[in-house]
């Protein structure tokens, strides 16, 4: 049998897809879900999610359970749009490559913390049966790329025997 793998890609176009599928279900909507918390236009995704420190500076408790509820429906949304609702990996591995739009410094240890709402979402989806130590083994590409016209997070997820 052979293992599963897909390369998924959170860029602009892939945000904009999802813009127009959330305001199907909420009209009156005027910020993007998944807009940076501090962004002064807040119509925009962020495809980077965000950081460990923008996170906990949040001012409340609901803010950050909002933000985290709206990654985890994207990821779900994004994997019944790939197709790869139901997998159910038991063990699996799933590397990140973060590129950025400028040279900006980025602290790459900040960033892990994404990981946190692509499981949560991955899990709500069965794509993934778990995301404890044993099943699932992240790979983090920490080199700094740029890319001005295609910012992004290249994600990869692999079934491991």
């Amino acid at each position: 049998m052979k293992q599963k793998e897909i390369e998924l890609v959170i860029d602009d176009k892939l945000l904009t897809e999802y813009w127009e599928y959330y305001k199907k279900f909420h009209p009156t909507a005027r910020n993007h879900p998944l807009a940076k918390p501090k962004a002064k236009d807040k119509t925009k995704g962020y495809p980077f999610g965000c950081s460990i420190n923008e996170f906990t500076n949040l001012p409340s408790r609901i803010m950050q359970n909002n933000l985290k509820q709206n990654w985890k429906s994207f990821i779900v949304w994004w994997c019944k749009k790939e197709k790869i609702n139901g997998w159910k990996l038991d063990k699996f591995e799933i590397s990140y490559k973060w590129v950025f739009p400028t040279q900006m410094r980025h602290d790459s240890d900040n960033y892990v913390f994404f990981n946190k709402f692509v499981a949560d979402g991955l899990s709500e989806a069965e794509v993934i049966t778990d995301d404890c130590f044993g099943q699932m083994y992240l790979k983090l590409d920490c080199n700094k790329y740029v890319d001005k016209e295609n910012p992004r997070v290249e994600i990869v997820i692999k079934e491991l025997k």
